[in-house]
C-alpha cells in the first residue's frame, strides 16, 4: 500500500513537471529572457528532484545528508537567482 509520502513525492514530481510544461510554454510564446528561463527550469527541476529523492529517502536507498545538501544547494542557487532578478528589475522593497 502507498503511504501519504510516498503519494507527496509522486505529487511533487508530477507538479514539476506540469511547471516546467506550462511555464516553459508561455515563457517561450511570451520571447523571455534567458535568466527567466533557467530560473523556471531550475523551480520545475527541484520539485521533481525533491520528488525523487524522498522516495529514495523513504525506501532507504540515499542518506538523509545527502538529500539535505541537495535541498541546500538548490535553496541557495534560487536564492541567489531571486536576488538577480529582483535587482534587475530594479525592485526597491519598499510598502505600496
Amino acid at each position: 500500500m502507498i503511504s501519504g509520502g510516498e503519494i507527496a513525492s509522486y505529487l511533487a514530481i508530477a507538479m514539476g513537471i506540469v511547471y516546467l510544461i506550462v511555464e516553459l510554454r508561455s515563457k517561450r510564446l511570451a520571447q523571455r529572457d534567458k535568466i527567466s528561463m533557467i530560473f523556471t527550469i531550475e523551480v520545475g527541476a527541484y520539485l521533481i528532484i525533491v520528488g525523487i529523492l524522498a522516495l529514495l529517502l523513504r525506501q532507504g536507498r540515499i542518506d538523509a545528508g545527502l538529500y539535505a545538501a541537495v535541498i541546500w544547494v538548490f535553496a541557495l542557487t534560487l536564492l541567489l537567482m531571486f536576488i538577480y532578478i529582483i535587482e534587475k528589475k530594479g525592485t526597491k522593497g519598499r510598502p505600496t
